[in-house]
């Protein structure tokens, strides 16, 4: 009896510990369920963080495409509208123009370059005339990271048995810059003085015109450059979304005009690059705002004695550079008023001021590209120009004339670019004067040229 109650008690513990087959297979497939659930969890959390840093890629890739992408725009926008500090042709010694050359010695790069021009005039009341009027050398110097020379030489009209007076060679810009920063650098030497953009980016390959603005002649004595040093540089505010914001600047001490001006213009008041005629010294300064790429304000001022008897002349300017697509509209106003010493009698020009505005459209027709005006040109163009001038000058009481002297001259041309810094140019001036001539009188008439930069 014992022993079969031992038996079946044995029964009842094996049948208790035994599960069946398909309770073993449910669990196993829990338990796989279990796994594969953590496995797929875990490579989708794996394949969101691949997907997220895969994005985040994507996102600076983009980023740096556009940002690349800005810098090459500003850079041909600068290209095409100048709209840069002017360190000589191309920007030498550290620009794309010229001729490079290592130093033989071994220290600093020489650069070389300059522009040419000739000019044919056909104005009423004139014998028409060929005019080989400029070749200019520039030659700079990068004598280290921080170090450089820059300089322009000019050579205007001359030849042979040309007589006194008919031609001139001269130093136009001759200066060394120790640059610090951005924000902040020394320049010292025969300077361009920055008042007004025309005296600063005058060379003639750069203009759509062949001749200067009259502003540009008689009102700010262009190529005006004056013996002292200073300071220049250029800088972004920062201002919320004005990320392409730039302020630049130049601002010297010169030794300034002296009093070789008179009621006909103020070429004859720039002074030696040696001496001065009075112990005071000028400042001459410009601060341009660029608040947009293409775009540029800028206002100039200038203020310095003349005489040697405690009088000045003050100037202020201002001068704008717009541009939307292909078209350019240029605008400089200046204006210099001049203190005198009372006299038994007056007998200078006691105000000096112009304007001009000028409006460029830069167009390519694409039938032209297989004449021989395209043919084996990057970029050829053609432009379209009008421009008004307006100066007027008070009168110095001479017996010439009496009253104020003024002239204007309306311009119409078309030019032709097969390359940036070559151009011909074809133009109609309509000229008007009043009282002493400044420029050409009231002889309308037709003027052509040729200018190459190198």
């Amino acid at each position: 009896m014992r022993f079969i109650r031992i038996t079946a008690a044995a029964l009842v513990i094996l049948t208790l510990g035994i599960r069946p087959s398909g309770a073993d297979e449910v669990f196993e497939l829990k338990v796989m369920v279990q796994q594969l659930r953590s496995d797929y969890e875990s490579k989708i959390q794996s394949l969101e963080a691949k997907i997220g840093q895969l994005e985040a890629s994507q996102e600076q890739r983009v980023t740096d495409q556009v940002t690349q992408l800005r810098e090459e725009i500003k850079q041909e926008i600068k290209d095409e509208t100048l709209q840069v500090d002017y360190i000589g042709r191309h920007n030498a010694p550290v620009g794309d123009g010229g001729l490079l050359v290592k130093n033989p010695f071994g220290f600093g790069n020489v650069s070389l370059g300059g522009y040419f021009d000739m000019e044919y005039l056909d104005r009423e009341n004139e014998d028409a005339a060929f005019r080989q009027h400029r070749w200019i050398i520039n030659i700079g110097a990068q004598l280290a990271d921080r170090i450089r020379f820059n300089s322009e030489y000019e050579i205007e009209y001359g030849g042979t048995n040309a007589p006194a007076g008919d031609g001139e060679a001269k130093v136009e810009q001759a200066y060394g810059d120790y640059l610090i920063n951005d924000m902040i650098n020394l320049r010292a030497g025969a300077v361009l003085s920055p008042f007004g953009r025309y005296n600063l980016y005058h060379d003639s390959d750069l203009q759509d015109l062949t001749d200067r603005p009259i502003l540009a002649k008689d009102i700010i004595p262009t190529t005006w450059t004056e013996a002292g040093y200073g300071f220049f540089g250029e800088f972004n505010p920062a201002l919320g979304s004005y990320e392409d914001l730039m302020i630049n600047y130049e601002i010297y001490a010169v030794n300034g005009l002296d009093s070789g001006f008179s009621d006909t213009g103020t070429s004859g008041a720039k002074n030696s690059l040696k001496t001065d005629n009075n112990d005071d010294k000028a400042f001459v300064g410009r601060v341009a705002v660029s608040p947009f790429l293409g775009h540029e304000a800028a206002v100039n001022g200038y203020s310095g004695e003349y005489n040697g008897k405690g009088d000045a002349i003050t100037g202020i300017g201002f001068d704008t550079l717009n541009t939307f697509g292909p078209l350019e509209l240029v605008t400089e106003y200046a204006y210099f008023g001049v203190e005198e010493t009372p006299t038994a009698a007056s007998d200078l020009a006691n105000y000096f001021q112009g304007a001009y505005a000028q409006l460029n459209y830069h167009f390519w027709p694409e039938f032209l590209n297989n004449t021989f005006l395209g043919r084996g040109f990057e970029r050829p163009t053609l432009t379209l120009v009008g421009r008004y001038d307006w100066a007027k000058i008070g009168d110095d009481s001479d017996a010439a004339g009496s009253g104020d002297n003024e002239e204007d001259r309306s311009t119409i041309g078309l030019n032709y670019r097969p390359l940036d810094s070559f151009v011909v140019k074809f133009e109609y001036q309509f000229n008007h004067t009043k009282n002493e001539i400044l420029e050409a009188g009231d002889n309308n008439g037709f003027v052509s040229s040729v200018a190459l930069g190198f």
